[in-house]
């Protein structure tokens, strides 16, 4: 039933779906509450310097932008690529073009839940001559899983289930891609993980995507997307390293990590703060794991 909800939403203009974010906003943050309390702690936890006011603006601005970019992917199901192109700018796109160099090996872009992340793998479709793929996690709705994964492969992104990452990359090694992973979430209590402070916190980060370029030689590029007005997003290319092998993987992930706390610095209502994001701690999770900086 959901996939064909979605369907039905992403057959509506743009205009109406803005319409409808208009009224979801209030509704999510002001009649249901949803998830409220986790993004005012959040918010909380990770600017203690602003007041109260300020904290409910940017409690308020999130839910809009939260509303808006959830539509816009329902939209993007549907949108043809012109549309996209327009709505879509790589800033730096020659970042890619010299890791991959010139389109002749796999690159990991590693991105992080803002602006329109999904809108991003459009982009890089549009832009870049080489084939895509993108690491997920499954929804449990049956129906939203399968309208994502369809919206994902429309224009050739193939989705690799987070499970089956690494077999993936290393079977795929010889062919040249962009293996977008989105890598800010919370891990889980048995995964491997880097500890480090970020947004005024001991946080846990996945090691997997530097891993993965370690055990492949695969430069890792920082993709960060920001809006630049309702509908239309510039997206900011930062390369991590071009030689994996010669660094650890703490130091990789410490790079994205720092990266990602900038990106979310400036433009703070953009980030999705309804994720449970430090939902674990440090004394949760399984060995081994690999300290930061911050807890040597």
């Amino acid at each position: 039933m959901s996939y064909w909800f979605y369907r039905l939403l992403s057959a509506l203009p743009l205009r109406v779906l803005y319409g409808i974010a208009s009224c979801a906003a209030c509704f999510l943050q002001r009649i249901i509450g949803y998830r409220r309390t986790v993004v005012a702690d959040n918010i909380t936890r990770a600017f203690p310097e602003l007041d109260a006011p300020q904290r409910q603006q940017m409690l308020s601005d999130f839910y809009r932008h939260f509303a808006d970019t959830t539509l816009e992917i329902v939209a993007g199901y549907s949108m043809p690529m012109t549309e996209l192109r327009a709505r879509m700018m790589i800033m730096n796109p020659e970042v890619i073009d010299q890791a991959s160099k010139g389109y002749q090996q796999s690159v990991i872009v590693m991105t992080l839940h803002q602006g329109n992340w999904e809108w991003m793998l459009y982009a890089a479709n549009d832009c870049y001559p080489m084939d895509s793929a993108a690491v997920y996690k499954r929804l449990h709705d049956n129906g939203a899983d399968r309208f994502s994964l369809e919206s994902r492969s429309r224009f050739g992104t193939e989705p690799i289930e987070m499970r089956d990452a690494g077999r993936n990359v290393i079977k795929h090694r010889r062919r040249a891609r962009l293996i977008f992973m989105v890598a800010d979430q919370s891990p889980g209590r048995r995964e491997r993980v880097h500890w480090t402070q970020f947004l005024n916190q001991p946080t846990a980060f996945f090691s997997g995507a530097a891993a993965l370029a370690r055990a492949t030689g695969f430069p890792v590029v920082f993709a960060a997307g920001r809006r630049r007005s309702r509908g239309h997003y510039q997206i900011d290319l930062t390369l991590i390293t071009d030689d994996p092998k010669g660094m650890e993987e703490s130091d990789i992930i410490e790079r994205y990590a720092r990266l990602t706390e900038r990106a979310i610095r400036q433009s703070p209502a953009e980030w999705l703060w309804s994720n449970r994001r430090w939902k674990h701690n440090i004394h949760d999770m399984a060995d081994p794991v690999t300290r930061g900086p911050s807890d040597k």
